[in-house]
């Protein structure tokens, strides 16, 4: 390949999808208390575990510029006369984007790389990586420049959505009150969160279990937008109820999806959605 495509674990591609598209990461870190581990060097059950025994959530960091710095030159080492574009995780939610604009300048060949800002996290990330692969082997004759410059035309094209079945990691995790999560609790309440310009935005909230909220989800997720039904992408945290996931396959399919991606989400990306969430991507004419 002379354009190798790098982004960060916290896309939730799936491990053995990634190898087969040749698309690299570089890792999230979790944070315990005197430990840190790479996103997805763990299960996803510990964290659970860790949750239920402290009432704590751990911490989640960003890869630090010199990471980035050494993820990129061992690729560029391992690929003789590539070049690398890096879709990166959005810079509106993490320091990772700016870090990765320090690492590429550490790089002995900054100019072997090119950063798109993704502007998206999890499916949605993972949405415009593929996306990324897809334009790769459709325009092989064009160069880095080129390809970044298509890969960002989709970036305000891609949407996500996810809602959490509960607000526990959420409130632990200092983004909600543990006030507003108990009475979302009591209330049985799930907000919908919307990626908007790279940032998380609560919207609508929705009341029940998670198979009755998906199709309120779905419905407001796709009204009033054309979307490329070619494939959309579904994501959900281990411990999802499977009911609620058939549900989302199903209504996709009616959509007329014609193809439908089902990734769990990785550590990091669970820390921060909790157990049970689900969300969906596609991308927007």
């Amino acid at each position: 390949m002379n354009i190798v495509i790098t982004t960060e674990s916290s896309c939730d591609i799936p491990a053995a999808l990634r190898g087969k598209l040749g698309v690299l990461t570089v890792p999230f870190h979790v944070n315990f208390p005197g430990m840190s581990v790479d996103d997805n060097s763990i299960l996803v059950q510990e964290i659970y575990d860790f949750y239920e025994k402290t009432h704590k959530i751990p911490q989640t960091s960003a890869v630090n510029p010199d990471e980035y710095r050494v993820f990129w030159e061992e690729v560029l080492a391992a690929n003789p006369g590539a070049e690398i574009l890096h879709v990166g995780y959005s810079s509106a939610c993490s320091c990772s984007f700016q870090n990765a604009q320090i690492g590429r300048q550490d790089c002995k060949e900054p100019g072997r790389i090119r950063l798109v800002d993704g502007l998206n996290v999890s499916a949605g990330l993972g949405n415009l990586v593929m996306r990324a692969v897809q334009l790769r082997a459709e325009h092989p004759e064009e160069g880095l420049e080129e390809l970044a410059k298509r890969v960002e035309g989709y970036v305000a094209k891609t949407r996500m959505v996810f809602v959490p079945d509960r607000l526990d990691f959420l409130a632990a995790g200092g983004r909600v009150s543990n006030a507003a999560a108990l009475g979302a609790a009591i209330l049985r309440l799930k907000p919908r969160i919307d990626i908007v310009k790279g940032e998380l935005i609560a919207g609508r909230k929705y009341r029940g279990k998670m198979a009755h909220v998906v199709p309120h989800m779905l419905s407001d997720f796709l009204r009033g937008r054309s979307f490329d039904l070619s494939q959309a992408y579904m994501i959900h945290a281990a411990g999802a109820a499977e009911e609620a996931l058939e549900r989302i396959r199903v209504l996709l399919r009616e959509h007329g999806f014609r193809r439908i991606y089902d990734w769990e989400l990785g550590c990091v990306m669970t820390v921060h959605g909790g157990k049970g969430a689900v969300g969906v991507s596609a991308t927007e004419l």
